[in-house]
């Protein structure tokens, strides 16, 4: 495979891999029309996020020729499951009436922060849950694939094209969505838009922890 093809196929990849079910069902569950300043920014985090793991699962794979454990997918889809059913009874909470208040302090936000450095300040900002929810899907589900057919390139110059161009149509394809969706709910029946994206996160969160537990 051509460095093109590769990254044609990671570009492909990373948008349809973007708009799978239990992705989407996260990020309709992290975009609050009302706290949301820029519902795009919880996309691009998304993405960020995602793609991190399966770059350094990937690439680890590729380099030492080894797969990643099916058990270890499972672990993760179980977590994701759990999580999506705390995003959609966290958002459904709010549309009841429960919401976060800052006091009188500007708008709360996350600064991803390694040991002294932080990013974030008055310039690069990553939305923190959308981050962490991001990396979690990253292994989980066809998280794994991806890290699987990157493992299987062969070469490394071919994994990157095919890394780096998955990443750029993950985290555009995402950005595009939580914009959207941000946008919809500014729009109007931000409650009952509010309520439904919860119910929907609760119910893939159940759905997937069916699936683990072999009930579906």
């Amino acid at each position: 495979m051509s460095l093109v093809a590769a990254a044609v196929a990671g570009s492909a990849l990373g948008a349809r891999h973007a708009l799978e079910t239990d992705h989407l069902a996260a990020i309709v569950t992290l975009v609050d029309g009302e706290g949301t300043a820029r519902p795009s920014v919880v996309g691009v985090s998304w993405g960020v996020g995602h793609t991190i793991p399966i770059a350094a699962l990937g690439l680890t794979f590729l380099l030492l020729g080894v797969r990643l454990p099916s058990s270890a997918t499972t672990l993760v889809e179980a977590a994701v499951g759990i999580v999506l059913v705390y995003l959609g009874g966290r958002l459904l909470a709010g549309v009841l009436g429960y919401r976060e208040h800052d006091h009188g302090t500007p708008p709360l936000h996350g600064h991803l922060r390694v040991g002294a450095l932080s990013l974030g300040g008055g310039h690069v900002h990553l939305h923190g849950d959308s981050f962490l929810v991001g990396a979690l899907h990253g292994v989980a589900g066809s998280g794994a694939l991806v890290v699987a057919l990157v493992a299987a390139a062969p070469d490394l110059p071919t994994g990157v094209a095919f890394l780096g161009a998955f990443g750029v149509g993950s985290v555009a394809t995402m950005a595009a969505v939580s914009a959207v969706w941000g946008r919809t709910l500014g729009a109007g029946a931000r409650r009952t838009l509010s309520g439904l994206a919860g119910v929907v996160g609760v119910g893939v969160g159940c759905l997937l922890l069916a699936g683990v537990a072999g009930l579906v």
